[in-house]
């Protein structure tokens, strides 16, 4: 990046906007200005390397004072403003979903999307199996947490739970089901045909796929089967996955050696661990963990470094 930009962020009183804020303190990229947006008008305030922001309202925001604006953590925000952000020469990244957009480098006057976190967490591990031998068949199924959806789920879970817990009636929150203490397909969302065009995009088209919301408010879990052509050793397929660069390999005995949603919150890796290969050496299959805030978090961050 050649000069420091200015940068709104939008949905900044989110849990996923906090994200977006560690990771922006984290990493030497060089802000100008940075405008925090939301709809909420008591939304209050945010910080970033040891400043105190207050959060603006988005409705009342002149676009044009900046020249990058992230989504996050909220659709419906997305969905109002992204266009209009774009329509005024802003470099859009959106991180809900939400918009209709492209993949790659952000320009003015574009709205820019990554792909989904199921997508990035299912291609790298593809990938490391690939370099062992092609893959016959691969299945993929999904354990996603609720924070996918935004506050608005975050909030749904949390007061379905306090809701049982009362035996008070369980409102349902704009899903079809309830969330809390329940696992919740959601093949009629059009996510599972996201991944599969995204996977098949990168090169990694997969057989099978399932989705489902699972009562977890942050992290993303899916378990892994893949098909080998040839007949491969534990060790080598242990190796593969070790040396892929967006994956770290868990390996101990007992507590040790489980990973869970929650261990991986904070990190930038995928988890991998559980690794089984059949007695024939041709399927092998894998249990990832990753944090849907932060892998998405980072990649925008390094988005905004090329604006």
């Amino acid at each position: 990046m050649s000069k420091a930009i200015s940068v709104a962020l939008v949905g900044a009183d989110t849990p996923a906007a906090q994200t977006v804020l560690d990771v922006l303190g984290e990493l030497p990229i060089a802000l100008e200005a940075l405008y925090p947006l939301s709809d909420d008008e008591e939304a209050g305030t945010v910080e970033l390397r040891e400043h105190v922001l207050p959060v603006l309202e988005v409705d009342l925001f002149d676009w044009k004072s900046v020249e990058a604006a992230v989504f996050v953590g909220s659709p419906e925000l997305a969905t109002k403003y992204a266009a209009q952000a774009a329509q005024a020469g802003v470099a859009v990244i959106d991180l809900t979903g939400a918009t209709q957009s492209k993949v790659g480098k952000p320009q003015a006057g574009q709205i820019v999307s990554l792909p989904h976190v199921l997508t990035s967490m299912i291609s790298a591990t593809v990938a490391a199996f690939k370099s062992l031998s092609e893959l016959q068949f691969i299945a993929a199924t999904a354990m996603v947490s609720v924070s996918e959806d935004g506050k608005s789920a975050i909030e749904a879970l949390s007061m379905q739970t306090r809701q049982l817990f009362a035996q008070q009636e369980v409102e349902l929150a704009g899903y079809p089901k309830r969330l809390a203490f329940n696992v919740l397909p959601t093949a009629a969302r059009g996510e599972e045909a996201r991944i599969h065009a995204e996977l098949a995009a990168a090169g990694h088209a997969i057989n099978s796929l399932t989705v489902s919301r699972v009562p977890v408010f942050f992290g993303h879990a899916v378990s892994l089967s893949v098909q080998f052509k040839t007949a491969q050793t534990l060790a080598a397929v242990e190796a593969a996955i070790a040396a892929a660069p967006a994956l770290y390999f868990l390996q101990g005995t007992g507590a040790a050696g489980i990973a869970t949603p929650q261990d991986a919150i904070g990190g930038d890796k995928i988890w991998a661990n559980q690794l089984q290969l059949s007695d024939d050496g041709c399927t092998a299959t894998v249990w990832l963990v990753a944090d849907n805030a932060r892998l998405p978090a980072r990649a925008a961050a390094l988005l905004l470094a090329l604006v």
